[in-house]
């Protein structure tokens, strides 16, 4: 009775654990939406403040590339919306993680300009750079 019961305490916390690693992964995904969304308010319905934006932009780069660092093969759990295609198909997500990135650092880097016309198509590009990455990659609401 007493390996029954250390074998039922040993899995709850196993699925705790694994069930942490989605929890994680959503937050650091919404972390990062605290800085790309006041963007595309700026953009979308003004007013644009300069100083806001680099802010925000700023913060969006620091905090992009964390979400990518958690999704260690056999994390799936029951929290996350995360398909197996991302351990099926490492280099893809590779390619997209770095697609994502690489516009990140674009919109970064472009936040002191004044033309607002290449800042719109540069947070564009990151906003097409998720809808790939959850097309391919995340599943429907649980």
């Amino acid at each position: 009775m007493k390996k029954l019961m250390i074998a039922v305490v040993l899995a709850a916390v196993g699925m705790q654990a694994v069930a942490g690693v989605g929890e994680d992964r959503q937050r650091s995904f919404k972390k990062m939406l605290l800085s790309y969304e006041p963007i595309g308010v700026m953009l979308r319905d003004g007013p644009f403040r300069k100083d806001q934006f680099i802010k925000h932009a700023n913060a969006l780069k620091l905090a992009a590339p964390v979400p990518f660092t958690q999704f260690a093969p056999g994390t799936m759990d029951d929290v996350s919306r995360a398909k197996p295609e991302i351990w099926q198909q490492p280099a893809r997500w590779k390619q997209e993680e770095t697609r994502f990135l690489q516009a990140v650092s674009a919109l970064q880097a472009g936040a002191a300009t004044d033309d607002l016309a290449t800042v719109r198509n540069k947070y564009n590009a990151i906003s097409q750079s998720c809808k790939s990455c959850h097309d391919a990659f995340r599943g429907p609401k649980k």
